[in-house]
């Protein structure tokens, strides 16, 4: 369904966010470990970046680190749970990912039977 990859920030440590979450302590660096099992999550089973309430245990999150995670700005408050913040420009989303998989089938697929097109003609 999703990818098996998500983009990563590699200035992740330095962001103004990401020092707001540490300076909270170790509640902070637990929600900065939910932020990221938040986009896993979300890339891996095709949420546009929605987390919704009963999704929290599987991002290995409590309450208390989505409210932490919301009042830094690394998720909003949506109907029903939250939203990464930004997730749409940072991530392949919705038709595109689609389009993009569709490509990939389509080169596997070419692949094979190049493959098996010249197994069989020796």
């Amino acid at each position: 369904m999703g990818y098996p990859w998500y983009r990563a920030d590699t200035n992740f440590h330095t962001h103004d966010k990401v020092l707001d979450l540490v300076a909270h302590g170790s509640k902070g660096k637990a929600a900065g470990f939910v932020y990221h099992c938040s986009l896993s999550q979300s890339v891996g089973v095709g949420t546009d970046g929605v987390i919704k309430k009963s999704a929290l245990p599987f991002v290995h999150g409590t309450p208390a680190d989505a409210r932490l995670l919301v009042e830094v700005g690394l998720w909003e408050v949506v109907d029903g749970g939250w939203r990464i913040a930004n997730f749409g420009t940072r991530q392949v989303v919705g038709a595109m990912q689609q389009v993009i998989e569709e490509g990939l089938r389509e080169a596997r697929s070419a692949g094979g039977k190049k493959g098996a097109e010249s197994r069989w003609s020796q």
